[in-house]
Order: structure tokens, then C-alpha cells, then sequence
């Protein structure tokens, strides 16, 4: 039966149905298949899913990165970013990259990143003489930092589907998202040297960059004030995103920048995005149950560590799985199935459960900018209207320098786990 409900699972995906629906399938049929699985408690179960406390930090959160755009704050780090990078080569692909490290303090989504920058940027981009393709690979491989700085969405399923410190993982992850600041920046500016695009420009009056940096202020304040907070026990998570709502609409009312039917489009925004993301959750919840009931987790972690039981070589397998699993489907549906499968083997490695979850999430969302149909390569060629050959192609280079991040992920604990244990 499990054979079958694989083959099934990728065939019903394959063929466009939605990740929820194609869960509430699979799950059926398991339950129609086994008497001993009593369908009320399927029901149960599914319902019982979306009912947590930690889970209204989601709704909150997703609203903060729509408020964000509206408060005006998103128009001044551009203008920082656009003045800092002057002095490099590819200056706009390089603030392109600046605005999403900055940003992801306060989107903590990366198909919300990238659909930003591919709206406000890219058009400023191809005036200057950068590809689409470029562009577009850009934009999408710089949007993978937003997941790992906090506030980002796919930390807190994570550390809500495995039971781990959502306060550890946010902070786990603000290195490895620095070096892929760093390494992003470090390869546009080689392509862009060598393909001429956009040469470096006289730097910015230093009154000018101090004036703009003082903008991005409040930026940079709120991630610090989510993970202190956290750290510090002043607040859950969830309080976390209460705060931080607030936070933003302050700098909303301060900065006037938006219309009142502004404000109903982004909550409007809000809830939808929250109910692909709690139906998700849902269906999940009602497998879970079920693969738990069959053992899955148990079987699959015996044969990983029937494999290895090197903590790397462990890691760089799963890894090797999610990263064609995301090519596929969408990284919710992933974190939320496959994160509390592996972990029995990872525990049972003795590897970090932080040094899993940041792991696990950063490679997730590599799959999605990843061709065929990664979801996040999919918003910025829509967007942009570029053609997915073209992404593929222009994508390589980062997708080389993220792979290479992952395995020093894996490779070197400390970079996930320093922080977050500090």
C-alpha cells in the first residue's frame, strides 16, 4: 500500500492537483484500505491539526511582510541598497540581493520576496541592460535568504511539526543566511564583471549613505526585537508576531505611504495566503497520523541507518531526497511530511535537532528555485515573463554556490548552532 500511495502522491502532483487535496487522497486512501484506521479519528486528527496556539504566529507574521511594503520601509532600503552598491559590479543585481537580506526581517517568505523584487526592481533592472534571465535568476536565488533570517515561515512549521525551540531555529539561521549574502553578492559580481553588465559607479557622498542608512533602521530593529524577545522569554513566538504587527503599523501610521484600500488588499492577502497554508497543514496533519500509525518514520529511519550512520554522509542524503522533492512540490507540504519523518534517524545519529531543522529548511526552498517546476523559479519567470529555459540557464551559477552552502551547513554544525545556543 505505501508503494501505491507514493506512486500515487507523485502522479496526482505530476498532473497539477493541489498539494492539500493530493494529502487528502492519499490519506483516504490508507484509511479505506485498513479497517483498524477509524475514519472519525482521520477527521480528528485533520481538524485537530490547525488547533495550536504557536500557529497563529503564521496569519501574524504573513501579515507583517504585507504591511511592510505598504509602511514605506521597503522604498527605503531600496534606496539605501541602490546607494551602497554603486561602488560594484552589477550594482542593481547587487542591491536586488541587499533589498532581500534586509527585507527578510520582515517577509520571512520567500515566494513574498521574490514576488517584491520582481514587481519593484526587475523593471529598473532591464532599463539598465540586464537579461530578464538574469534578472530573474537574481531575484529568485536571492529570496532563499528570507526563509532563514527571522521571522521566516517555514522555521516555524518546522519547529512546530518536530517539537523543536522556534526560538533556537530563528536564531540558528541568521549566519547562514548572512553567507548567503555574502556568496550571492560575490557571484553577481563576477558574472556581471564578466558579462559587462553594469560597471561599477562613483561612491555615494557619505552624508547621503548615512542619511539612508538611518532609513533602514527600522528594518534591521525588528528581527532583533523577535529573536531577543524569544531568546529572552519575554514572548512566544506567537507574541512575537503580535509585536511585530504592531510594530509595523506604527511605522505605517508614521510613514503615510499607503490608502486605506491598501490596508483591506493586504489583509485580504493575508487570509488567503493563511488558508493555502492552514489547508495544507490540515491534510497533513490527518497523513501524519496515518504514517505514524503505519510506522513509516521507524521504517524510513531504519533504512536511512541501515545506509549510514555518519552524521554528514545522513544529512547530505537527505538533503540529496528534499532537494528533488522540491523540484516538485511546494516547501510547506515537504517541512510539514518529511520534517518529523527523518528526524527518529537524525536523532538516533546524534545530530542537533536545530542543526537539522536550518538544514532541512535552506534545502527545501533551494528545490524551489530549482527546474522543472520549482515554485519559487515559477513566481519569477511569471512575473517577469521570462521563459523557464532561459531561468535555467542564467540560475546555474547560484544554484552551484547554495549548493555548496548546504553541504557547509551540514558539514560544520557551529554555523546553525552557535547562536542559536548562545
Amino acid at each position: 500500500m505505501t508503494l501505491i500511495a507514493t506512486a500515487s502522491f507523485f502522479a496526482l502532483v505530476t498532473v497539477g492537483l493541489p498539494v492539500a487535496f493530493v494529502l487528502l487522497v492519499i490519506s483516504i486512501m490508507f484509511v479505506l484500505n485498513d479497517p483498524a484506521m477509524l475514519p472519525i479519528i482521520h477527521v480528528q486528527r485533520i481538524i485537530s491539526g490547525t488547533q495550536s496556539f504557536p500557529l497563529l504566529a503564521i496569519p501574524l507574521f504573513i501579515l507583517v511582510g504585507e504591511l511592510a511594503n505598504l509602511s514605506g520601509v521597503s522604498r527605503q532600503v531600496m534606496g539605501f541598497a541602490s546607494l551602497a552598491t554603486r561602488p560594484l559590479y552589477g550594482g542593481l543585481a547587487q542591491a536586488n540581493i541587499v533589498i532581500s537580506t534586509l527585507m527578510s526581517g520582515m517577509s520571512g517568505s520567500a515566494l513574498g520576496d521574490t514576488a517584491m523584487n520582481a514587481k519593484i526592481l526587475v523593471p529598473s533592472m532591464r532599463r539598465n541592460g540586464y537579461p530578464d534571465g538574469f534578472s530573474a535568476a537574481v531575484t529568485a536565488a536571492s529570496s532563499l535568504i528570507a526563509p532563514m533570517i527571522p521571522p521566516g515561515i517555514g522555521m516555524i512549521l518546522f519547529g512546530f511539526v518536530c517539537d523543536i525551540s522556534v526560538g533556537r531555529l530563528f536564531a540558528g539561521g541568521v549566519i547562514p543566511g548572512a553567507i548567503m549574502a555574502v556568496a550571492l553578492m560575490a557571484v553577481t559580481s563576477y558574472v556581471s564583471r564578466v558579462r559587462g553588465y553594469e560597471p561599477p559607479q562613483k561612491r555615494a557622498p557619505t552624508a547621503d549613505l548615512l542619511r539612508a542608512a538611518v532609513g533602514i533602521i527600522p528594518a534591521l530593529v525588528m528581527p532583533v526585537i523577535i529573536v531577543a524577545g524569544i531568546r529572552g522569554g519575554v514572548f512566544t513566538p506567537s507574541e512575537s508576531a503580535a509585536v511585530a504587527v504592531v510594530y509595523v503599523a506604527f511605522l505605517c501610521v508614521i510613514y503615510r505611504q499607503a490608502k486605506f484600500a491598501d490596508y483591506v488588499k493586504a489583509l485580504r492577502s493575508t487570509a488567503t495566503t493563511t488558508s493555502v497554508i492552514m489547508l495544507v497543514l490540515a491534510a497533513s496533519a490527518g497523513l501524519g497520523w496515518i504514517l505514524t500509525f503505519e510506522q513509516i518514520p521507524q521504517k524510513v529511519g531504519a533504512g536511512l541507518l541501515g545506509v549510514t550512520q555518519d552524521p554528514l554522509l545522513l544529512l547530505l542524503i537527505i538533503g540529496g531526497l528534499l532537494l528533488v522533492c522540491g523540484m516538485f512540490i511546494e516547501g510547506t507540504p515537504l517541512i510539514l511530511i518529511f520534517g518529523p519523518m527523518f528526524l527518529p534517524a537524525v536523532v538516533t545519529a546524534g545530530i542537533d535537532p536545530v542543526h537539522y531543522g536550518v538544514f532541512f529548511v535552506f534545502v527545501v526552498h533551494l528545490g524551489g528555485i530549482t527546474p522543472p517546476v520549482g515554485t519559487i523559479m515559477f513566481t519569477a519567470c511569471a512575473v517577469i515573463g521570462v521563459p523557464i529555459s532561459t531561468f535555467a540557464k542564467a540560475v546555474l551559477p547560484y544554484i552551484g554556490v547554495l549548493l555548496g552552502i548546504a553541504v557547509a551547513i551540514a558539514a560544520f554544525p557551529p554555523l546553525s548552532t552557535w547562536l542559536a545556543y548562545l
